[in-house]
């Protein structure tokens, strides 16, 4: 087993891919039935026990348990194709998949709200610079950013003569070039000089554009956890029934909802403008840009619009 799941992801690396999660998921079941276990010697009933135990929550099937599924599926057809195993035993009958989760639009009543939270959610800031944390809320919103992609960005990512920020090789293995405007590149050129002049007072010599109060760059975790302490000071939190509240990626989601909405306003050819914003986002297909971009009333109001006016004419 363990042979056959190194020979796996560096057969994965070698196609490009970062399989960290299939290794992660591959090792995790490996020790589950035995490292040491011919591959042909895995059951079903461990495959269905294993899938259970990770991937069901209050005896209901999640999100995790069909990506568990996947990885599992993707290793044994590679096991058996290269003769390493000769048979699939996974289960063949699935449960029912979970209704897809539906992402929180913040309204610009709350966006304001939690900038303005970022800087005082905490009595005691001894480990994070509250004006970092607003920075990077607003970096992630107003560029569209993964989180991910916020909390590795270096100085040098920054060019304020071509008014762009770089995003190295994040997802899907893509570098993209993103421009901003007026009022980012004021957010950005702000925060620079704030940044100098504690660099100077604290001696900081890493060249990440976020760090915290140990000159360390604010890791995801960090940030994640600072945004959930100010949606709870601010107040904003979801009122319907998703399996999760307001997240730190639905800023994500939030600024292309929004820019499709501003298109909508501005009279723009919206189908024209899809595969721009796909690109922006970093995203390899349209497809992938749909599943971030909301139906709310605002959307649902200027679409109509726009509708309207095409009968009309």
């Amino acid at each position: 087993m363990s042979e056959a799941i190194e020979q796996y992801v560096r057969y994965k690396e070698g196609l490009g891919e970062k399989p960290r999660v299939k290794k992660y998921v591959l090792l995790s079941f490996g020790k589950y039935v035995g490292l040491s276990m011919q591959l042909d010697c895995v059951a079903e009933r461990s495959c269905s026990e294993y899938l259970h135990q990770k991937g069901f929550k209050s005896n209901v099937a999640t999100q995790y348990w069909f990506c568990i599924y996947s990885i599992l599926e993707g290793f044994f057809n590679w096991a058996i194709s290269r003769g390493h195993m000769s048979h699939m035993p996974l289960p063949t009958s699935k449960p029912c998949k979970p209704k897809d989760f539906r992402p929180y639009i913040y309204t610009n009543a709350e966006l304001e709200s939690l900038f303005k939270t970022a800087l005082n959610y905490r009595k005691r800031c001894n480990i994070m610079h509250p004006y970092v944390i607003q920075t990077m809320l607003k970096v992630t919103y107003c560029l569209g950013l993964r989180p991910s992609e916020t909390v590795s960005l270096q100085v040098i990512d920054v060019d304020f003569e071509a008014k762009t920020v770089l995003i190295e090789e994040t997802k899907f293995y893509k570098s993209r070039l993103l421009p901003f405007g007026i009022e980012v590149e004021s957010v950005l050129r702000n925060y620079m000089q704030w940044r100098n002049k504690v660099a100077k007072e604290q001696g900081l010599t890493s060249d990440c554009l976020f760090f915290d109060k140990r000159n360390n760059q604010v890791k995801l975790s960090a940030l994640q956890a600072a945004f959930r302490l100010i949606c709870k000071a601010a107040d904003v939190s979801r009122n319907d029934k998703e399996r999760s509240d307001v997240r730190l990626q639905d800023l994500r989601h939030t600024f292309a909802t929004n820019r499709i909405i501003q298109w909508y306003k501005e009279g723009k050819d919206v189908q024209l403008l899809l595969p721009v914003l796909s690109t922006y986002l970093g995203h390899c297909n349209i497809d992938s840009t749909a599943t971030y971009i909301s139906f709310t009333p605002e959307l649902q109001k200027e679409a109509s619009l726009k509708f309207q006016k095409y009968a009309e004419s």
